[in-house]
């Protein structure tokens, strides 16, 4: 069976409440669903992708910042970044372009987990 997206990516948070603010607040992400009593919220951006937030569990295996990266789609990166340093969010290095293709800027989310902004340049031709 060869995959045709993915559905949804989640990442492993320390405190699901101040990672629900982060995602919303600064990255601009919307809240779809919040369940508090299971450490558990889904967010959704303007494309449909889904991304799930977990509270930290020790006794299974779950730790904050131990996760895979994540790609975030922006229209404009360097807006993005800016907005980013605005709210004293740690970059990773300076912007990648691969031309023609996308453009990338890594970055850290409040509890050490990699994510990636990434602008579709594709489109753009």
């Amino acid at each position: 069976m060869i995959a045709k997206g993915t559905f949804l990516s989640w990442l492993v948070v320390a405190d699901i409440e101040k990672a629900v603010k982060f995602y919303t607040e600064i990255m601009g992400l919307e809240l779809k669903e919040y369940n508090k009593e299971f450490g558990w919220a889904e967010l959704s951006g303007a494309q449909g992708a889904l991304l799930g937030l977990a509270q930290e569990n020790i006794e299974y295996g779950m730790k904050a910042g131990t996760n895979a990266v994540v790609t975030i789609s922006v229209d404009d990166i360097h807006k993005a970044i800016e907005e980013m340093k605005q709210q004293g969010v740690r970059l990773i290095g300076d912007p990648i372009e691969i031309p023609g293709d996308v453009r990338m800027q890594t970055l850290i989310d409040i509890d050490g987990n990699m994510l990636q902004l990434v602008q579709n340049i594709s489109l753009d031709a």
